[in-house]
């Protein structure tokens, strides 16, 4: 190392070439490399989707989701298998093992659905396929007072035009029913032709779809035969004939059915302050960049030419929020390096600075230039993830740069300098990127979507400190061997500032730090008894709830959010209801509010809206209701506070499966997440109200939610005997019950880039009450019919709206959220646990419970984080073993590891904030820095101890000599995040935990370095000497006068006045010693 340091001082070209080379490619990488929000990261998940139309949650349970699950319950890389049977709809979701390629999984699924034999025959084929996450741009909205299919056409259009753009690829439309082809029958026509819809389908069938007939071969080449054509308009199905009589008359569809060419019989739209609404999501994909998608569209809905009345403006802007974020991150770095450059020019004068800060974009652009080749992106996390490393980057070149500084005010110059300076700090340097590298290295391997949410952090961190060390050992000293312009007035001054301020610091040094530490020595176990005190008041807060734990930080939006799902079934009329219902309650509270002038400056209904963070399926979307609340950017209220105000206002809703009012940036997962688990279902749902009722007994929990609450009602058909002897089976009689409501899919017609089904069903007003099923004509096996409530009883029953499913087994999810103002969601649990769930067993026998959603995922977490981050230390003990040459020593410096920790959760505390998956990234940076600090400091200490320095003295003096660096790296780090911390945005916000826990456990751990360590590392000299003495009095009589009197001198300078030697002469060497090592510690 020594070597490569000296040739590349000795060839400064060769030193700048380099440090060109990483800057440009760095610019150069800059240009090309990926931009998005957030990181692309691959969910490892898998889902399927089956569908049986008309048919109730338990048959769907039963018939669909329970043999899927055995088909693939056994294929290995499986785990988390979820299951939801919905009316007429099975979804299932699994993830994929560690370890194990998603595809090659995935493939083994398709076989293991695709060989199924026991799906029923009206069973859609399994959709099997992998869930990716979408990256959405942006959602525009086209709002004017225009029918669905005017809405529909003219967003059509608008997406289109869009699509023409060489920078956009993927446009989803939103808030407009699936478009449908109906052709409807009344009843009585089709008494009046003896028809069935049965015969009715097939005669489309056949005069609708094209028939390949064959190739004839002439002379002239081969002509491909085909008979009829695909029909091209929902008009042309009603001159299709359906019967020829024997005269030459022919019945068409049009004698006998109405066409409806619109959309799905289903209630799903937007309204935007009451005009009607359409969204179109624009998303970017492969290598698209998020800045220039929303350039393009920006452009078209600036100079689109629309019809009178109609508007089109962007709702929701991702690519606004990008830039705002990457502004804010942009802003930060920027101020953080001048910061930088202060404070090292203060302390080392404007000349050494100015190479010192330097290398930050040296290694920072290098480290871009190397992101592509490690497939990551620029993106919000990975430019915090430069932010977090700005402060700890410059720390090795702070070491080797004081270094230099040091030979300088000693009197050496030049190339000898910076030779020395460097090489003599090399070592510990090294080691210490080592130890910061494995101190990351835990967040290489976190499992999911959020450790690889994550792990652009690590590959960051790793990438800038390998280039920092290349950095300060290769290129820096070359910079530094050129003595600085003496005749530069800027660069006179600047060391003339310096000079004085390191004189002030000396002074200060000498008189205050140096007779500290010898009394903070002599009251070392003080010292150590306080700093353990602290260690388990962090412990206290964790405990209490005082300091919460979450995954992802609460961000308050612009916006109040009320979202509810019914259940399926749910008519539509109810959901438009309760949607006019929570705008007249939002309106009760603004009045009630007072506010100058108008709070609630848009609103925004959608009745059935997709949740489309994935590719995935959401069988909850058509009874979605979601009522957006766009607030004013002046208000004398938070947005918090508003969702409260306006969930006490509109009260609870008896009849959704969920709701909740929300005003956080990012989606609210549940506080509580409890899967209570029976094979039967009745006492199932026993088990869930009973926990329902528990739960609404905490003072502080709200939004309590059980997945078998809303129930569905459920027409139960049985066969009378007169049923049975006119010879029907129940599967005949559903079968004609299902084509006559629910309708038989005859064909599809092209519209745009989209097929459209042809449905033929009975009218709405055939098929409107239970009277009407009743009355339905059920054809006999001999030809005739009957009323069905003739051959069949009919009754009503409930069913539950969703049934469950969890590792094959039924269960039933309780959730709630938890106002961490009035009590924490750890004390909840705790007094559930003792007083329900601990018993519900034996009240229930059969009955299990576990824990789910976000409290499972941050016990795996911790978990996962504890294992890898324990064994990253054992490396790094490795390491610093390595480096010492003792254990002792190392153990020294990892004691100080927990309490960066401490310092970060102080952080949290101090400024109100929770710990986050982000706080635990700043904390592992924070472990990198404490061991550095005390690796440098144990390393000086050593030397010094070599050199022949009695141990108080040598410990006072490293402390004394490593204090300007450490403090360097301290305020460095610190104020580096300091912007940040202090930026006034919304998009900065969930990152900023991160900041706070470096910049307090790095504050924190300053105290530990200079203060604990110290004491630690003379407590532990003194266990040592104290073992050595007992050791030696039971030793044999080799000892000789000299060694007897260093033992005295080396006694007298720990303070043990215990003379081990029982002969004379001994003692009195050993006393000589010991008076002797007493004067000069007094001196």
């Amino acid at each position: 190392m020594t070597g490569s340091i000296r040739w590349f001082t000795n060839n400064p070209a060769v030193a700048n070439l380099l440090m060109v080379m990483l800057l440009l490619g760095g610019f150069l990488a800059m240009k090309t490399v990926r931009q998005e929000t957030l990181p692309n990261v691959p969910l490892d998940r898998i889902g399927i989707t089956v569908t049986l139309p008309q048919a109730n949650p338990p048959l769907v349970e039963r018939l669909l989701c329970a043999p899927v699950e055995q088909a693939v319950f056994a294929i290995e890389g499986l785990t988390e298998l979820f299951s939801e049977a919905h009316e007429g709809l099975c979804v299932l979701r699994m993830d994929v093992q560690q370890g194990y390629q998603t595809r090659e999984v995935l493939e083994q699924v398709r076989m293991a659905v695709d060989g199924l034999g026991s799906l029923p025959a009206e069973a859609s084929r399994p959709l099997v396929q992998e869930l990716v996450v979408r990256n959405r741009v942006m959602r525009i909205l086209l709002v004017g007072a225009l029918s669905e299919l005017q809405l529909y056409q003219l967003a059509n259009q608008v997406r289109l035009d869009l699509l023409a753009q060489p920078q956009i690829s993927v446009i989803d439309i939103e808030n407009l029913p699936a478009r449908e082809v109906a052709l409807e029958v009344r009843r009585q026509d089709l008494h009046r032709y003896q028809l069935t819809l049965a015969d009715m389908a097939d005669a489309i069938r056949r005069s609708s779809q094209p028939v390949t007939a064959g190739v004839l071969r002439s002379a002239e080449g081969d002509l491909l035969l085909s008979a009829g054509s695909r029909m091209r308009a929902g008009a042309e199905y009603l001159d299709l004939p359906l019967r020829y009589d024997g005269d030459g008359d022919v019945l068409r569809v049009s004698d006998v059915a109405t066409l409806h060419d619109g959309f799905e019989r289903v209630l799903i739209g937007a309204w935007h302050n009451g005009v009607p609404a359409v969204a179109l999501d624009i998303y970017r994909v492969g290598s698209q960049q998020v800045l220039e998608v929303a350039s393009a569209v920006h452009r078209y809905v600036d100079q689109a030419s629309l019809p009178d009345g109609v508007s089109l403006s962007v709702w929701e802007d991702d690519a606004a929020d990008f830039s705002e974020r990457t502004g804010v991150l942009w802003s930060s770095a920027l101020q953080a390096l001048l910061i930088l450059a202060v404070i090292l020019s203060l302390f080392l004068g404007l000349h050494l600075a100015g190479w010192i800060a330097l290398g930050i974009p040296v290694a920072m652009l290098g480290a871009v230039a190397l992101l592509p080749l490690l497939g990551e992106s620029i993106n919000t996390i990975s430019l915090f993830a430069f932010i977090l490393v700005l402060g700890i980057v410059v720390d090795d070149a702070i070491i080797v740069g004081e270094s230099v500084h040091q030979q300088h005010r000693q009197g050496v110059t030049g190339v000898d300098a910076a030779i020395e300076g460097a090489e003599r700090v090399a070592r510990p340097v090294f080691f210490a990127v080592i130890t910061t590298a494995l101190a990351f290295s835990p967040l290489l391997f976190l499992p999911g979507p959020e450790g690889a949410l994550v792990r652009v952090v690590p590959l960051v961190a790793l990438a800038v400190l390998a280039l920092s060390l290349v950095e300060s050992l290769w290129i820096l000293p070359a910079h530094l061997s050129r003595p600085p312009g003496t005749n530069n007035r800027l660069i006179a001054s600047s060391m003339r500032l310096s000079s004085r301020f390191n004189h002030w610091l000396d002074q200060w040094l000498s008189r205050i730090y140096q007779p500290l530490m010898r009394r903070l020595l002599r009251m070392r176990s003080t010292v150590i008894a306080a700093f353990a005190s602290l260690f388990l008041v962090c412990v206290a807060l964790l405990h209490s709830g005082w300091v919460q734990l979450v995954l992802f930080s609460h961000v308050e939006a612009n916006a109040v959010v009320a979202e509810l799902v019914f259940p399926r079934g749910t008519p539509s009329l109810r959901i438009s209801e309760e949607a006019l219902m929570l705008e007249k309650s939002a309106q009760r509270l603004e009045d009630s509010l007072n506010h100058d002038g108008p709070l609630i400056e848009q609103i925004l209904v959608e009745q059935g809206l997709r949740q489309k963070v994935s590719n995935a399926g959401d069988p909850d979307a058509p009874m979605r209701l979601r009522v957006t609340l766009m607030l004013a950017a002046e208000r004398n209220i938070s947005a918090a506070d508003m969702a409260v105000g306006w969930r006490q206002y509109h009260g609870q809703v008896a009849d959704a499966l969920t709701q909740q009012f929300d005003a956080s940036l990012m989606e609210t997962k549940p506080d509580i997440h409890i899967h209570l688990y029976h094979p039967d279902l009745d006492q199932l749902d026993m088990m869930a109200e009973e926990l329902e009722v528990r739960l609404r007994e905490f003072v502080g929990v709200h939004e309590i939610s059980n997945s078998l609450h809303a129930r569905l009602p459920m027409v139960s058909i049985d066969l009378t005997t007169a049923g049975r002897h006119a010879g029907l089976q129940l599967s005949d009689v559903g079968h004609q019950i299902r084509q006559s409501f629910h309708g038989i899919e005859v064909d599809r017609v092209a519209d745009l880039d989209n097929e459209v089904p042809v449905m033929l069903r009975l009218s709405d007003a055939d098929s409107e009450s239970l009277w009407h099923l009743q009355q339905l004509p059920i054809w006999l096996p001999d030809g005739s019919w009957a009323p069905l409530a003739a051959l069949a009883t009919v009754s009503i029953q409930d069913t539950p709206a969703v049934v469950g499913r969890y590792e094959r087994r039924r269960h039933a999810a309780v959730t709630a959220l938890v106002d961490n103002r009035q009590t924490s969601p750890a004390a909840v649990m705790a007094s559930l646990e003792a007083e329900f769930l601990a018993g519900l067993s034996q009240q229930w026998p059969g009955a299990d419970w576990g824990i789910a959603g976000k409290p499972k995922a941050i016990g795996e977490f911790l978990e996962y984080i504890g294992v890898g981050y324990l064994l990253a230390l054992m490396a790094i003990f490795f390491v610093l073993t390595v480096l010492f040459g003792n254990y002792s020593q190392p153990l020294l410096v990892m004691t100080a590891v927990p309490f960066g920790i401490v310092g970060a959760t102080l952080a949290h505390f101090i400024l109100g904030l929770e710990l986050t998956l982000w706080s635990m990234v700043g904390t592992i940076a924070v472990s990198g820095v404490v061991v550095n600090d005390n690796l440098v400091l144990l390393d000086e200490v050593n030397r010094r101890r070599r050199a022949g320095e009695w141990l108080h003295k040598a410990v006072v003096d490293a402390g004394t000599s490593r204090f300007r660096p450490i403090l360097l790296t301290t305020l460095t780090t610190v104020l580096g995040v300091t912007p940040l911390i202090l930026a006034d945005s919304v998009q900065a916000r969930f990152l900023v935990p991160m900041a706070v826990s470096l910049a307090g456990g790095v504050l924190f751990a300053t105290l530990v370095s200079l203060l604990l360590i110290p004491c630690l590392l003379v407590t532990v000299e003194e266990v040592r000497e104290h073992w050595r003495l007992r050791w030696r009095r039971v030793a044999d009589g080799r000892d000789s006068v000299e060694s007897a009197y260093t033992e005295g001198v080396h006694a007298a300078l720990l303070s043990q006045h215990e003379n081990p030697y029982l002969d004379e002469v001994l003692h009195a060497a050993w006393e000589a010693g010991y008076l002797d090592g007493s004067t000069d510690r007094a001196a």
